[in-house]
């Protein structure tokens, strides 16, 4: 008996470590552009202003910017984000496609470069002139990054 005991408190203690080491998400809300979108709990806010919003997670970066055509459309983005793709010079182009999240339309491009998975996302918010750009960075290999881009990008939607 006392060696169940035993183990049932080595699980317990093995889980509540391990929870307490669980990354947390939270919400932030770019209030320029009342956008929110979820980052992980060790992401620290880098440029909070009006014209651009960066953010550096572990071996993460992220960054979203605003520009103002009312006359942009979704099918227009894919060539936007690929040319934003072209110019950070990536090595090699994995994705391309479009996405539409809570509300926002648009389009991303996946590449590499120098050891960096490369994630570049257009999209627009059809109510208003405002349209965006986003990118995000982490090392190629890092299925960790992967998966938490993900989770930012399925998280991007308006207040």
């Amino acid at each position: 008996m006392k060696k169940i005991l035993n183990l049932i408190l080595v699980l317990v203690s093995s889980l509540t470590l391990s929870s307490l080491n669980a990354q947390q998400d939270w919400d932030f809300e770019w209030t320029h552009h009342n956008i929110i979108f979820t980052l992980a709990e060790d992401f620290k806010v880098v440029t909070n202003t009006a014209d651009e919003f960066t953010a550096k997670g572990d071996g993460m970066d992220f960054g979203i910017f605003p520009f103002n055509d009312n006359s942009v459309e979704q099918t227009d983005m894919i060539s936007y984000t690929l040319a934003i793709a072209k110019s950070l010079n990536m090595e090699q182009l994995d994705d391309v496609d479009v996405i539409e999240m809570n509300g926002l339309k648009g389009s991303y491009v996946e590449g590499y470069k120098d050891g960096q998975r490369i994630v570049t996302l257009g999209f627009i918010d059809p109510e208003s002139a405002t349209n965006f750009f986003a990118v995000i960075t982490f090392a190629d290999n890092d299925e960790v990054a992967e998966n938490e881009a993900v989770r930012m990008i399925t998280s991007l939607r308006k207040k």
